[in-house]
């Protein structure tokens, strides 16, 4: 029995390509179209979340009508010919926003701004709309909320703020504090709160994010779209190819209103601690004293005594951090 044959007849037993069948349906996507490697049939290229690996599994799904009759896997040669290659087609974005309630992921970072602005241009000439969802991660500064709101407002965009509904200082004095094994932070702060409020949403319904493949060697290799699972819908990243200059160019020349956040050089929508280093946690020192010294509560804390920053492998607490920079400051003011 040949790969493909085989893959499909697992599909019709545990109907796991159901969803995805049904998220595009209706939806005439040209540039996820190609010729597929197993079988050398024209197909639509979609991936397959499973827990566990970075990279997901590529399929080609052959679709008869709506129906998705044949799903070939591709093996890992296959996927890497495909990964990085697929396209993001203004007409295909222009459909998905005639054809289903449209929504962008909105931190107030630079890249979901240059999508948020890609978005409202490509809106305005297909006469569509779109609302975009901001997360209130409850660990986030409250200057990035302002400017989210403030960009919203001069754009003319419709804005829903999402909250999870336990904050982030309950829950990481509960579990302890987020790491890179161990990122409770994304699923709980980011994921849920979104996820709820778009099971109300029970219309059609497509996710635009800012995810670009210049920010990583994983990323690189995304399908730029696919069927979320937790948000039960199609994820399309239409700046997935775009370089830094090209977004901050795109930024500059559309006359937005800028923030100082921008500069900061790390996200200011979420202090959880998992991607945050040194560097970051002074100039957190710097922005927002209250938010720095909660941070510090949570360490003192935490049952595991675990530390946001290790180095050299010993931990190094915020206090530890506090005293360095005051020492730093005092040891200035003497050699003035």
């Amino acid at each position: 029995m040949r790969k493909y044959e085989k893959n499909i007849k697992d599909g019709n037993n545990n109907q796991w390509w159901k969803p995805i069948e049904y998220a595009f349906a209706g939806v005439d996507l040209k540039g996820i179209r190609v010729i597929c490697p197993q079988c050398k049939e024209m197909g639509l290229v979609t991936t397959r979340w499973i827990k566990g690996p970075a990279l997901k599994p590529i399929y080609i799904f052959h679709v008869k009508g709506r129906k998705v009759i044949k799903a070939c896997e591709l093996n890992q040669e296959q996927s890497n010919n495909i990964r990085g290659k697929i396209p993001i087609l203004r007409s295909d974005i222009k459909n998905l926003l005639e054809s289903s309630q449209a929504f962008v992921l909105f931190s107030g970072g630079k890249d979901s701004l240059a999508t948020l602005v890609h978005l409202k241009d490509i809106a305005k000439k297909a006469n569509s709309d779109f609302t975009a969802i901001y997360v209130d991660t409850t660990i986030g500064l409250p200057e990035n909320t302002e400017y989210v709101k403030k960009a919203c407002r001069y754009l003319g965009v419709n804005l829903k703020i999402v909250r999870p509904k336990v904050d982030y200082f309950t829950l990481a004095k509960k579990w302890g504090i987020p790491s890179f094994g161990y990122r409770w932070c994304c699923r709980e702060l980011k994921i849920k709160p979104i996820q709820e409020y778009l099971d109300s949403i029970k219309e059609p319904k497509v996710i635009f994010d800012g995810i670009r493949a210049a920010e990583s060697n994983i990323r690189k290799q995304y399908i730029p779209i696919w069927y979320h699972p937790s948000f039960k819908c199609l994820s399309v990243s239409p700046i997935f190819y775009w370089s830094d200059h090209q977004v901050i160019s795109f930024i500059n020349s559309n006359g937005i209103p800028k923030t100082l956040l921008h500069s900061i050089g790390t996200s200011t929508e979420c202090w959880c601690g998992a991607y945050k280093t040194e560097k970051d946690f002074r100039k957190l020192y710097e922005l927002n004293k209250d938010m720095f010294y909660k941070l510090v509560e949570v360490e003192d804390e935490n049952r595991n005594r675990y530390t946001f920053m290790y180095k050299n492998g010993q931990k190094v607490t915020l206090r530890d951090l506090e005293k360095q920079i005051l020492g730093g400051r005092n040891k200035d003011k003497r050699n003035a």
